[in-house]
């Protein structure tokens, strides 16, 4: 019905934006809706093709986000209030390295890339993340993918779906016990706390180290931790990156209005590789890169964050 639409009038590309609509389930209830929503699209795909002609270390591409536009995409999946004086005043903490055996990078303690939805829990996800990696959940029938209850602090901690921050996040975990996603499941909506169904007693974690991206404090870090972040993900090229090193084209440099976590899982060489909540049509499979030492995302306005033992 949506290609037989678009065929009617004399739109470019319609069969292009049926197979995207398709492989990401998107429905409209209306025709005006999605003559809108394929207006923004071809928008978008121009744009996509014309930045790909000016991008020298990254490229971009189509995801789930295509039919929206940069405000309406911010205003759902970025944080509008993320930069707060409870953060930024604190004293920097010095880098706690762990044994390196704790994360298995690319094994069975790695889990796969979730998706927040329409729900501004990035900080949830990314805490979880971080956690997951030092408790090295291995995935079983109870708990299929080793993965910590976002739910849980979405629902019993910071301010649910309105943002969060993920040092607030793990440290909830110092005095209550955790939930896997079996137990508590995901909604990607706020709820009321039920912490009390979680069956793992005692503290998850003793302590939350912090450390900076400036002296080589979050690759110190990586090497036996992931790695919570904030960043600022505004900006078309970060909505729509695909590969590459995000930051070497300078995008986003002067603006550094954290309003995304993320979670760091790897050092390679001079670059950060990273782990988002946006699912796996976004970016690598999930992932993008980025240059250490860098600000060009404004990861050194906020400490950085991980879960010690």
């Amino acid at each position: 019905m949506l290609f037989l639409i678009l065929c009617s009038v004399a739109f470019a590309n319609p069969v292009q934006f049926s197979e995207w609509s398709k492989k990401h389930n998107k429905n409209y209830a209306t025709t005006e809706e999605t003559f809108k929503r394929y207006e923004i699209f071809k928008s978008n795909v121009a744009w996509i093709n014309k930045r790909n002609t000016e991008l020298e270390h990254m490229t971009v591409g189509l995801n789930e986000f295509a039919d929206l536009t940069q405000e309406e995409f911010e205003s759902i999946y970025l944080l509008q209030d993320f930069n707060s004086t409870e953060y930024t005043a604190e004293v920097m903490a010095n880098t706690v390295e762990q044994d390196p055996d704790n994360i298995h990078i690319g094994g069975t303690c790695t889990t796969a890339v979730r998706n927040q939805g329409q729900c501004g829990s990035c900080w949830a996800f990314s805490a979880a993340g971080a956690l997951e990696a030092l408790l090295c959940i291995e995935g079983d029938e109870e708990n299929a993918y080793g993965w910590i209850s976002t739910q849980e602090l979405v629902d019993c901690t910071c301010s649910g779906c309105n943002g969060g921050w993920p040092k607030t996040a793990l440290a909830y975990y110092k005095s209550k016990n955790i939930c896997y996603e079996n137990e508590y499941k995901y909604t990607a909506r706020d709820g009321s706390c039920q912490s009390s169904k979680c069956k793992h007693p005692g503290s998850a974690i003793g302590n939350v180290a912090r450390c900076q991206d400036s002296g080589g404090g979050i690759t110190s870090a990586l090497s036996g931790n992931f790695v919570s972040i904030c960043i600022d993900a505004g900006g078309i090229d970060f909505r729509f990156y695909k590969s590459g090193i995000y930051g070497l084209d300078r995008q986003n440099c002067n603006k550094h209005s954290v309003n995304h976590a993320v979670l760091a899982v790897k050092a390679n060489g001079n670059n950060y590789h990273v782990k988002n909540s946006w699912g796996a049509s976004w970016g690598s499979g999930g992932y993008f890169d980025m240059p250490a030492g860098i600000n060009c995302l404004g990861v050194n306005n906020n400490p950085s964050v991980y879960p010690t033992k």
